[in-house]
């Protein structure tokens, strides 16, 4: 509630002025551009569906976005004569340069289509492409926001600091994130729909008035967006900061901890604001993995995968797992970058880990990898959380050489955490907290221990629902 006033503070300074000074020259430019989008991509996709190749169009124009943001008045006649600047970039593989311009002009034509659902399938799709997961967030949304402008946020720099700050997320700057970020993103929008309405506010779409919103706070009044402090991880999760303190320095010094308790004390969602805490406002990211039994090394490190080529046979190449790509792009950041391992424990860790196992308890060295044997170290920004759940028999008890290159941190249920939960609810807990501990206390001495999300507002909820 308190950043949702602080949100609604913030707006109304901004709607006693800007729009009213800069803030039409700016509107007029977001126009323009989306009728240039349109203009462009329909041109281009008629062209393709005449039979003509447009390849090194799409890539053209997505690559002066790419050189120079989205905020360009971007003309054919500029391409041409940029072309032979643009086709030296390397943001693009050459061998992906024609799947990306099929990819771009299904996007167009779906979102022109009458198929609102289809919209948003289609973008979730191109996004998880591994030629476009990881682009710049502002080089595609332009497009997005051109042609369905009432549905999709033009999103930037500003616009996502402010959406990672109020609603508490960590959307990274790759277009991977897009689709949540675009939907919390309207989450906001309707927090602050009351104020964008009132008599005298210009009569602007809702989304423009809230990227010009972001620019100002951003750009103009230079918002100290505070750091993710303990202070504020105390406040989110309901736990001691002497206790957050003690899991960050340990996972600081490890590099590597597990968050280890029964089912229902809240190791995920801990271990996720820990990981906002751990990046803050660096130009970090998280990124969250879940094993599971038939997880394998070919999966998280490296391994071969047979791979289509342009005639339709096949190749066998090798292909890096979620944790190489994970640490290529952590090279490419100063801050830290989390990676969270949820049920870490229901993998075979040995199996799955490699000669990884080596690298987690000597940080500073290289060996070969198996398959390809290219060198291979972890990068110094990188930190890895896992979540293990100590109540669940039928998974694998972890051996001291794995437990040794990890900090475990145990977590308990805590009624305490679950007593300040309910101080704002209105909930009357005491009776149940009696009667949780009573419980535990009859089966203490084993991981059974029920946790206390199960009497939490949304626990309680799905209980009874």
């Amino acid at each position: 509630m308190k950043q949702s006033s602080e949100l609604i503070r913030l707006f109304k300074e901004f709607a006693s002025s800007y729009p009213y000074g800069d803030g039409p020259r700016h509107i007029s430019t977001w126009e323009k551009q989306r009728e240039q989008v349109c203009r462009h991509f329909d041109a281009m996709t008629s062209a393709a569906d005449s039979g003509e190749d447009v390849t090194q169009q799409v890539i053209s124009y997505l690559s002066l976005y790419h050189q120079t943001g989205s905020n360009l008045d971007l003309t054919y006649t500029m391409i041409e004569e940029k072309r032979e600047w643009l086709s030296s970039e390397k943001w693009i593989k050459q061998k992906d340069r024609e799947s990306l311009t099929q990819a771009i002009l299904t996007l167009v034509r779906t979102c022109h289509s009458d198929e609102e659902e289809e919209w948003f399938a289609v973008v979730r799709y191109f996004a998880a492409l591994p030629y476009v997961r990881d682009l710049p967030i502002g080089m595609v949304t332009p497009i997005l926001n051109g042609l369905r402008p009432d549905y999709f946020i033009r999103i930037d720099s500003n616009s996502l600091q402010v959406i990672n700050h109020f609603a508490h997320t960590t959307y990274s700057q790759q277009f991977r994130d897009y689709s949540d970020a675009n939907a919390t993103g309207y989450e906001l929008i309707d927090q602050l729909a009351e104020e964008m309405h009132q008599t005298g506010t210009p009569a602007w779409r809702d989304e423009d008035i809230f990227h010009l919103f972001c620019y100002w706070l951003v750009t103009m009044k230079q918002y100290d967006f505070a750091q993710y402090t303990l202070a504020k991880y105390a406040a989110k999760t309901n736990w001691e900061e002497a206790n957050l303190a003690r899991w960050v320095q340990a996972i600081q010094r490890k590099g590597q901890g597990i968050l280890s308790g029964p089912p229902g004390t809240g190791k995920t969602f801990l271990a996720q604001h820990l990981a906002q805490y751990l990046i803050n406002d660096g130009d970090g990211f998280v990124e969250l993995v879940q094993f599971h039994p038939a997880y394998s090394y070919e999966d998280f490190m490296e391994g071969i995968r047979p791979q289509t080529r342009a005639d339709g046979q096949l190749n066998y190449s090798i292909v890096p797992g979620r944790f190489l790509q994970f640490c290529h792009q952590a090279k490419s950041c100063e801050g830290t970058c989390v990676l969270i391992i949820d049920e870490i424990n229901r993998a075979n860790l040995a199996q799955v880990f490699g000669e990884l196992m080596y690298l987690l308890e000597y940080r500073d060295q290289t060996i070969l990898l198996a398959s390809s044997g290219k060198p291979f170290a972890i990068p110094h920004n990188v930190r890895i959380i896992g979540t293990m759940n100590t109540a669940d028999r039928s998974i694998a008890i972890m051996d001291n050489a794995i437990r040794r290159r990890f900090a475990f941190i145990p977590i308990s249920p805590n009624y305490e955490v679950l007593r300040r939960y309910h101080q704002d609810t209105g909930f009357p807990v005491d009776g149940l907290i009696s009667t949780l501990e009573k419980l535990n206390n009859t089966i203490d001495g084993t991981p059974l221990l029920p946790g206390n999300f199960f009497l939490s507002q949304e626990g309680i909820r799905r209980g009874t629902s």
